[in-house]
């Protein structure tokens, strides 16, 4: 087995921590580079192509930056919504411009309105901190995505990594909710 198997494997406490450490010692030229590439992939999907609503999070420090992605989509026409969390649940509210956003739960901004929509079809980009080749992830352990997605079931998802975040296994338990597709530098997984 090789080492990076070994830094990928084990429970999801281990996959998220190392995963974690990996992706923020990486440099942020690099991260920039990265995030180009996997956002032009990503504009090039017909599952990107085809949708109307994007339901995309803001990313946070070393993430796949979802910047480029949003500024994309407003520039094709699209309606972009970004998630606002609510206690235990989460809500997505459009926005038309990141002068919308204001600091929120967890230091991610949010949007200031709470002028909720229903979403009856769109492309949600899903994050994660470890993905596996059958789409398996780790998320950030609060469960909002997978309990959001438990009632919007009829919403495409596309998870942003790097080719770093994807490990060799994770286990998955029955209330994941695994992405349709998972979109990286150098590949989509589907």
């Amino acid at each position: 087995m090789s080492s990076e198997n070994n830094v990928n494997s084990g429970s999801k406490a281990v996959i998220r921590k190392r995963i974690k450490a990996v992706r923020n010692a990486m440099d942020r030229a690099d991260c920039a580079r990265r995030s180009e590439l996997i956002c032009k992939r990503l504009s090039e999907l017909p599952e990107y192509v085809n949708a109307r609503n994007i339901c995309a999070y803001i990313s946070k420090g070393n993430e796949v930056d979802t910047k480029l992605i949003i500024e994309r989509a407003w520039a094709d026409g699209k309606h972009v919504y970004v998630p606002k969390v609510y206690g235990k649940e989460m809500e997505f509210i459009e926005i038309a411009d990141y002068g919308e956003l204001a600091p929120g739960n967890f230091g991610i901004l949010e949007p200031k309105s709470d002028d909720r929509s229903e979403i009856k079809d769109g492309l949600m980009f899903m994050p994660g901190v470890a993905f596996d080749k059958t789409r398996s992830r780790i998320g950030f352990g609060g469960g909002y995505y997978d309990r959001y997605l438990e009632k919007h079931e009829y919403l495409v998802t596309a998870a942003l990594a790097y080719d770093c975040q994807i490990v060799e296994s994770i286990a998955s338990e029955q209330t994941d909710i695994k992405p349709h597709i998972i979109v990286t530098e150098s590949r989509v997984i589907s």
